[in-house]
């Protein structure tokens, strides 16, 4: 009873505080009010700000512990402000997404939607995602996100709520119909965007992520593998202080050596690298405090790897 009532309060609160947002200037709520929650984040949130900094030191021995921090405050800043874009969403149609947003290398998204087999969109929590995918969904075709259900239903309804009024579906990654909708999807020439750079209880294959074994999910390769649909990477980057850029990569491709396991952690792989690449250059702008190393290997998640 009493989860219940704390899940009803904290829904309530959410629902107040996505009224209130409305009400404030847009980039007074992303810049000013991101901003400050996302600084107060870096000094009381202790746990999460103390695994960002492990994770770049080990990632970037190189850097001063000053250069770390700056770092990792930049990294909640940059949440912060991902917090109030999203909440802003109601107010955001077609075009004010396209005043502050663009797509680098748009043009490998129109040549893969005209191959007929769908696109499989590789991305990664860095810089506002959320707004990656409203961009992408502007190019004519259903854009479909693979997502895990928030655990509070009105808070999952509301975020839902969030997507698809961007024309963005929502394929829930533990429904029983998961597999059946992402390939008619696919089939239909539609987008599957997934987010491949957390170490979550899916099936996946160990790759190396700055030089370390990640389990990272392989459900995209496999995917692609099955049906010839294209692979492109699109990442956020947010620049100055409201704007966003998507850049697109790919296809990505791998030569196929006739042993589909193989195959599919060698595309798991490529993609990783060009995520990789991609924060080193913003590293301020990826989750650190994510616990992208905690899956160990072992003879279980080794036999998964091979069953995919």
């Amino acid at each position: 009873m009493m989860k219940k009532i704390r899940r009803k309060i904290y829904y309530y609160v959410a629902f107040v505080f996505s009224k209130i947002v409305l009400i404030i200037p847009y980039r007074f709520s992303v810049n000013a009010m991101g901003g400050f929650f996302g600084t107060l984040a870096y000094y009381f949130a202790w746990s999460a700000s103390r695994k960002a900094k492990e994770n770049l030191k080990r990632c970037f021995p190189e850097k001063s512990k000053k250069e770390i921090s700056d770092i990792v405050k930049e990294i909640f800043i940059n949440q912060g402000k991902n917090f109030f874009e999203l909440a802003n969403f109601p107010r955001m149609d077609s075009a004010f997404i396209k005043s502050i947003s663009s797509i680098e290398n748009s043009h490998l998204i129109r040549n893969g939607i005209k191959k007929g087999k769908g696109i499989l969109f590789v991305s990664a929590h860095t810089g506002n995602w959320e707004i990656t995918a409203a961009a992408v969904a502007d190019f004519g075709v259903p854009v479909n996100v693979v997502a895990k259900k928030i655990y509070i239903k009105e808070l999952n309804d509301m975020l839902v709520n969030y997507r698809t009024g961007k024309n963005v579906n929502v394929i829930l990654r533990d429904a029983p119909d998961t597999a059946r909708k992402l390939l008619k999807a696919l089939k239909n020439g539609e987008i599957i965007a997934m987010l491949i750079d957390q170490d979550t209880k899916v099936p996946g294959v160990f790759t190396k992520f700055f030089g370390r074994d990640a389990w990272t999910p392989s459900g995209l390769a496999v995917l692609a593998l099955r049906t010839g649909a294209e692979v492109l990477v699109g990442l956020d980057q947010r620049i100055d202080k409201y704007g966003h850029k998507t850049v697109v990569e790919g296809p990505v491709q791998i030569e196929p050596s006739g042993d589909f396991d193989k195959d599919v952690v060698a595309l798991t792989q490529k993609a990783t690298d060009i995520l990789e690449e991609h924060i080193r250059q913003y590293p301020g702008q990826w989750v650190w405090f994510h616990e992208r190393w905690k899956t160990q290997k072992t003879d279980d998640n080794l036999q998964l790897t091979n069953n995919n």
